[in-house]
Parts: structure tokens; C-alpha cells; sequence
């Protein structure tokens, strides 16, 4: 906008040079009727609008020259600088497709307008035609360079701009993806924690509930172990909200020493298949009748021990929640090439006659198969689920273990 008030305030004063009288009555008509203010305005607001309509403007500002060529046969400021700015347009704004053509016509222009204009040259010499030619043409090429070198280094920018976009975006699906991964992992280990004791709780209860009138000691002994697990639960609760403290920066509470009664390792640390006899014992104290078989010729290195352990005490969980007081193996192998864990249950039975050996009866199903799936896929592992043909539930779950990072430890037996 600028650049189009000064050029209409200089050209204003500055009209094109008349060496001779127009001839023909339609050129002095257009002379004298103002042609010059006409097309002065018309170059102007082209040059005003030409970052918004560059093809249009330039477009505009040829027939703008192009008259002025054909009614005076003299040089003008307006000439000069709207046929640069014209040919800088078009190669620094106008598409690539349109621009080359565009340019080319500029060229045409300028000849036209040089080759009217050779009477600049005073005294006449031979070939004033050519140096004018030459000169003009010099000027429009470096417009034209000029324009490519602008469009470039706004191209620059551009890309500039579009890949920090990119960035931007991919950096928030990221945060959305570590938020969702985040949700997930606390919603496995709320669901190991505390599934695994609330399941114990309600086999105690059943079992208490059952026996009440004919062995008030026995139904003692369950409640007893009801208010131990309760109890182990609450401190989990605490050290799982320690642990998530701990995850945002936050110094982490005293933790709970560990529980030497069985049935869970504690929270914060790493369970390995060193626990999982624990883990049996506590099964077993909840009236699970269970046989374990484990045998670890080399422990296998901490991430996959823990999904192991995680996975056993999964399956015992949903043992005790669907079929309480079915007999039960669990069968362990740790090798050199991983773990191999096969934990199958009978068809469950009642419980002093008052339970069919369902614990829970909500319709929400899947959840623990699904938690105990992602743990097994995270490790390249793979887990099948299903009926027994002789009845019952069958879990076996297999997790690679790379040699080199496994650590020899002698074998074991239970």
C-alpha cells in the first residue's frame, strides 16, 4: 500500500515524456481527455491489491502498460516502476504455472516500451535501439531474480511454520498417548492389588459363612484371615498412592514393610517367580486347594519375572472369584529361552453345601483376562485361555526371555 500512494504522489508530478504530436485523432483524444490519470490508477490499486490477487493485478497492470505504450511514445516513471514491480510480482507471488507465461509478456513489454522510447538517446547513435533493449531487459531480470529469491525465503518460512504444526501436533498426540498409557498402567495395578485380596476375602467370607454353625473355630480362623488381608489391602492402597506421588515428583511416604503371611508381594517392589510360593500359600490359606510345580533353572530377568508372577496371581484370582474351591495346578517352568506358566482349574464345587462355587456373579467380564493380555503382549509373549475338554479353565501363558540377559539360579521345586 505503501509503495502504490508514493508512486501515484511522484507520478502525479511526473508526466510521460511527449517528443512528438500524437497523431490520429483517437491518441490526441486519449491524451487530452486524461488517459494517463486512468491508467496511473489502475497501476496503483493493482500494485495496492497485488498480495492478495497477485495474477489479477498484474494481469491489470499489463493492459495498464500496454496502453501507455500505445498512446505515448515517451519513458515515464509510472512505466519503469510499475512494469518491475509487475514482473517482481509474478515470480515472487503469482503460481508457478501462470508466472513463467506472465514474465515472458513482461519481457515482450518492455522491448515494446524500450524500442518507443530509443529518442531517449540524444544525440541519435546507431544501435540506441539495442542498448535501450538491453538495458530494459537488465532491469527486468532483476526484478524477476529478485522475486524468486523473496518467494524462496518465504517458502522457507512457510515450511518453517507447517513443520513446527507437525511438531506441535505430534508432540500432543504423544502427551494423549503417554496419558492413555499411563491410565492403563494404574488401572493394572489397582486391579492386581486389590483383585487378588478382594477375592481372598470372599472365599474367607463363603467359608465362614458355611461353617458358622457347625465349626465356630473354623469360621474364627477365616474371619481372622479376612481381617489380616483387609488390613494388607489398606496398606496397599497406601503404597500404590505413595508410588504414583513418587511418579510426579513427589517424596514418597514410608512404605509398608513386607508381608510375611502370604498370598501377594508388596507394593513397590518387583515380584519375581521367587514369590509366587507366597503367593500359593495365600491361595491355599483361603481354601483353594491348589498344587504348585515350579521349577527355575535360570531366573529370568526382571520385567519378565514380574509378568509372570503377575499372571499367576491373575489366573489364582479368577479361579477363586469363578470357580472357589476347585482343585488347582499351577505348573511353572523357568528356562534359559523364558518362562512357561500353565495354570488349570477343575470344575468348581460347593463349598459346605451353601455355594456352587461362583464368587462373583457380576456381568463384567474380560477385565483380568484383558490386563494379564496386555502384560504378556507387552513382552513379545503369548497367553491362550480357555475350557478344558474334561471341563474346567485352562491358562497358558508363555514369555521369552532373552539369554544374555538372564541370570543362571539354581532350580527349585515345590
Amino acid at each position: 500500500m505503501l509503495l502504490a500512494v508514493s508512486l501515484a504522489y511522484v507520478c502525479a508530478w511526473n508526466q510521460p515524456m511527449i517528443t512528438e504530436q500524437p497523431t490520429g485523432a483517437l491518441r490526441t483524444a486519449l491524451v487530452d481527455s486524461g488517459a494517463y490519470v486512468i491508467i496511473l490508477a489502475v497501476c496503483c490499486v493493482a500494485i495496492a491489491l497485488r498480495r492478495l490477487a497477485p495474477t489479477a493485478a498484474v494481469v491489470a497492470v499489463g493492459v495498464a502498460l500496454a496502453a501507455h505504450v500505445l498512446i505515448f511514445d515517451g519513458l515515464s516513471i509510472l512505466a519503469i516502476v510499475a512494469c518491475l514491480v509487475a514482473v517482481e510480482t509474478c515470480t515472487s507471488r503469482v503460481p508457478r504455472p501462470h508466472a513463467w507465461p506472465l514474465v515472458a509478456l513482461g519481457y515482450l513489454g518492455g522491448a515494446a516500451g524500450a524500442l518507443r522510447a530509443d529518442k531517449v538517446v540524444d544525440p541519435p547513435t546507431p544501435g540506441a535501439e539495442l542498448i535501450v533493449l538491453a538495458v530494459s531487459w537488465a532491469f527486468i531480470t532483476v526484478a524477476v531474480l529478485t522475486g524468486l529469491l523473496r518467494r524462496r525465503a518465504r517458502e522457507r518460512i512457510e515450511q518453517a511454520l507447517e513443520r513446527a504444526e507437525v511438531l506441535a501436533a505430534q508432540q500432543e498426540a504423544e502427551r494423549r498417548l503417554a496419558v492413555v498409557a499411563e491410565r492403563q498402567r494404574i488401572a493394572r495395578d489397582v486391579h492386581d492389588l486389590l483383585g487378588h485380596s478382594l477375592s481372598v476375602i470372599g472365599m474367607q467370607a463363603e467359608g465362614a459363612r458355611a461353617v458358622l454353625a457347625t465349626n465356630p473355630a473354623a469360621a474364627a480362623e477365616a474371619l481372622a484371615v479376612i481381617g489380616r488381608t483387609s488390613r494388607r489391602s489398606v496398606s496397599e492402597v497406601h503404597s500404590l498412592v505413595d508410588m504414583l506421588r513418587a511418579d510426579v515428583g513427589e517424596s514418597p511416604l514410608a512404605r509398608p514393610s513386607p508381608q510375611s503371611d502370604g498370598s501377594a508381594a508388596p507394593v513397590g517392589s518387583s515380584p519375581g517367580l521367587d514369590d509366587v510360593p507366597q503367593l500359593v500359600t495365600g491361595a491355599r490359606r483361603a481354601g483353594l486347594p491348589l498344587t504348585l510345580d515350579l521349577r527355575c533353572d535360570a531366573e529370568p530377568p526382571a520385567p519378565v519375572g514380574e509378568a509372570a508372577y503377575r499372571c499367576v496371581q491373575e489366573a489364582l484370582t479368577n479361579v477363586m472369584r469363578h470357580a472357589a474351591f476347585a482343585p488347582t495346578k499351577v505348573r511353572v517352568r523357568g528356562e534359559d529361552g523364558g518362562v512357561d506358566i500353565v495354570v488349570e482349574n477343575a470344575e468348581p464345587i460347593s463349598a459346605g453345601g451353601g455355594n456352587a462355587g461362583v464368587l462373583d456373579d457380576d456381568t463384567r467380564r474380560g477385565a483380568g483376562l484383558q490386563t494379564m493380555r496386555e502384560r504378556v503382549v507387552a513382552l513379545n509373549g503369548r497367553l491362550w485361555a480357555g475350557e478344558r475338554s474334561e471341563g474346567g479353565w485352562r491358562v497358558h501363558v508363555t514369555l521369552p526371555a532373552p539369554p544374555h540377559l538372564t541370570q543362571a539360579q539354581p532350580g527349585q521345586a515345590a
